[in-house]
């Protein structure tokens, strides 16, 4: 059974395995190889904890999905953005993204908020766009990265 809960400390790890994971399996093609390394290494806790912990308490929301304790997506931002969405590849079309991102959604809006934004990656961007999130500009580059940008209204 999923469940989808609050992020804690001991999250930090296995969350950051996952986004290092499962960005290499579904992201790395999207950006230069610099771009692509600096991303793996700023999110990487065997060369990065110590940043890792600091940004912890920063996400004003940083939700897990988890199955059989074990962590199988994030996602993480503010009240009106979305920084990081993650599931692990065998989890896809599970409906566990769409889960994580209506939670998200639900507290930003309880906040206050009534946009939100993400940059999306271009291989992420189609589950966006079927969530209600439109694009706002053509294909950035940022960091050697190539993302989507796009922005969702919240009712």
């Amino acid at each position: 059974m999923i469940k989808i809960r609050k992020a804690t400390k001991k999250d930090i790890i296995p969350a950051s395995d996952l986004v290092i994971k499962t960005f290499v399996k579904f992201n790395s093609k999207e950006g230069t190889k610099r771009g692509v390394q600096e991303y793996m290494n700023h999110h990487d806790p065997k060369k990065n904890l110590d940043q890792i912990k600091q940004q912890f308490p920063k996400y004003k929301i940083f939700l897990v999905a988890e199955d059989r304790k074990k962590i199988i997506g994030i996602i993480r931002g503010s009240e009106s953005r979305i920084g990081n969405l993650f599931v692990a590849g065998k989890y896809h079309k599970k409906g566990i993204a769409q889960k994580l991102i209506k939670r998200f959604e639900k507290i930003a809006k309880k906040r206050g908020s009534n946009k939100i934004k993400v940059r999306s990656s271009l291989y992420a961007s189609g589950f966006y766009l079927k969530n209600g999130y439109k694009k706002t500009t053509g294909i950035r580059k940022m960091h050697g990265l190539k993302l989507q940008p796009m922005t969702k209204r919240l009712k």
